[in-house]
């Protein structure tokens, strides 16, 4: 059934969106130094953006009723709305630490910041979107359930803010001495 993929794309999106990281700190240490590329501050810093990162918990998946789906919309409306809290919370978290002390740390912390935020508007988008919807069955559901799906499909790559300060190859080097930055292992 449609809906159910929907629903499936749905929840795997929005675990997919909370396993996502990134985040920095104001001092400007400039280069790498210490051992192994990275200096004492940029490690600190990238210890620091995990902690945030890592507070973020999974979200449950919501149950769903096909059978009623102006209670599975409420349902789904209740997990975008908790998605985009927690990206907010996640943006806010992380502007807290301010940019990076690396060479280049600002412009990385920036694009960070601005594909964290894009995402988070188009969740908030995507929840008013189905939270408006006229839904009095499963085909009602089905088509308010198109922008939502088009909407995770968007930034279904997404990997999260981690990933982009990664970009900075002395932000990477930083992420890689910090256990907590490490992917758990399944």
């Amino acid at each position: 059934m449609v809906v159910r993929r929907i629903i499936v794309g749905v929840a795997l999106a929005s675990t997919a969106t909370f396993s996502v990281a990134g985040c920095g700190s104001s001092s400007d240490d400039g280069g790498s130094g210490g051992s192994g590329g990275a200096s004492e501050k940029q490690v600190a810093w990238a210890a620091k953006a995990c902690g945030v990162i890592n507070q973020t918990p999974s979200l449950p998946v919501p149950k769903l009723e096909l059978a009623n789906a102006a209670k599975s919309k409420a349902s789904i409306v209740k997990l975008l709305n908790d998605v985009s809290v927690r990206l907010r919370t996640l943006s806010m978290n992380l502007k807290g630490l301010g940019a990076p002390p690396v060479t280049g740390g600002e412009a990385t912390f920036n694009a960070t910041m601005s594909k964290l935020s894009m995402t988070s508007s188009t969740v908030s988008t995507a929840r008013l979107r189905l939270q408006m919807a006229k839904v009095t069955d499963t085909k009602s559901l089905e088509q308010a359930l198109g922008p939502v799906k088009q909407a995770f499909t968007q930034y279904g790559t997404y990997q999260g803010p981690q990933q982009d300060l990664r970009a900075n190859p002395a932000l990477a080097t930083a992420f890689d001495k910090v256990p907590t930055c490490q992917p758990k292992k399944a």
